[in-house]
């Protein structure tokens, strides 16, 4: 219950920071980075995504949480690089390690759904699904940190 409600709070105040970051433009502005209603929507897309993980990952749905790390992955790469986005150099270097946890914990995912049938005395796959996909939430909520400006993203 204490976890839903945590989950409800994160959901709202981050829904409330893209919000209030998306009226203007992003305050990714300084060196390295332009700012534009771009990268709020880049930010917006990542904490869609991030979001989507947790419910998957919460429900055990080892093919839906693949699929959003597979969507996941050419927006890190676009912001890593830089190609689509002028972003600060921190944001770059927070997608960069977005994009490698987004690789392992999709390694993780695969091995998973590998050994599903052979399961026996491990732990729930919930449990498993939300330990393999951590250090990856992390880093998404970073990622929409540093896209947004500095503004505060919970990390639920």
């Amino acid at each position: 219950m204490r976890s839903q409600l945590r989950r409800a709070l994160t959901i709202f105040v981050t829904a409330a920071s893209v919000t209030l970051a998306g009226t203007g433009v992003a305050a990714a502005g300084g060196p390295g980075g332009s700012g534009s209603s771009s990268t709020t929507s880049a930010a917006a897309e990542i904490q869609a995504k991030r979001d989507a993980l947790v419910s998957r990952a919460d429900s055990g749905d080892i093919s839906g949480t693949r699929a959003t790390l597979d969507e996941l992955a050419p927006v890190l790469t676009d912001l890593a690089q830089g190609k689509r986005y002028m972003i600060q150099a921190q944001a770059k270097e927070s997608a960069a390690t977005a994009r490698q946890d987004n690789v392992e914990a999709r390694k993780g995912v695969d091995e998973l759904a590998a050994q599903v049938e052979n399961r026996a005395g491990l732990p729930p796959v919930t449990t498993l699904l939300n330990a393999l996909l951590q250090r990856l939430l992390v880093s998404l909520s970073s990622l929409v940190n540093d896209l947004l400006g500095g503004l505060p993203v919970p990390v639920g």
